[in-house]
């Protein structure tokens, strides 16, 4: 069902292109899934599209993040993928890898997480 959690444990033997071999906890057997339909899990619980709130002052040669600033999660860190998750900013070219502690999540209704 959409938002239940899985693994992937192979590549899939019907279609390698556009499948994988995954399994979840809810069903008795693995299937192949379509990549396409499947949202790959990042730090912190972040989603692709989830809205972050900045809690620290950002300034670079691209830019500049202002504490309070409102930012979109748009995938892994490459610098750091275990604890950091890659955001863009309005004032910032390119993407902020940031660690998860450095941000709020903005939930449904503007409510902060």
């Amino acid at each position: 069902a959409d938002g239940d959690r899985g693994e992937v444990v192979g590549r899939s033997t019907t279609d390698p292109g556009v499948k994988v071999f995954c399994k979840f906890p809810e069903y008795r057997n693995n299937f192949h899934a379509l990549v396409s339909e499947l949202e790959l899990e990042l730090p912190g619980g972040c989603r692709i599209g989830d809205t972050v709130i900045n809690k620290c002052l950002f300034k670079n040669e691209y830019g500049s993040v202002a504490d309070g600033e409102r930012g979109e999660v748009v995938g892994r860190s490459s610098t750091d993928p275990k604890s950091s998750v890659a955001c863009k900013f309005p004032n910032l070219t390119g993407s902020l890898h940031s660690p998860i502690c450095n941000f709020e999540l903005e939930a449904l209704g503007g409510f902060n997480i």
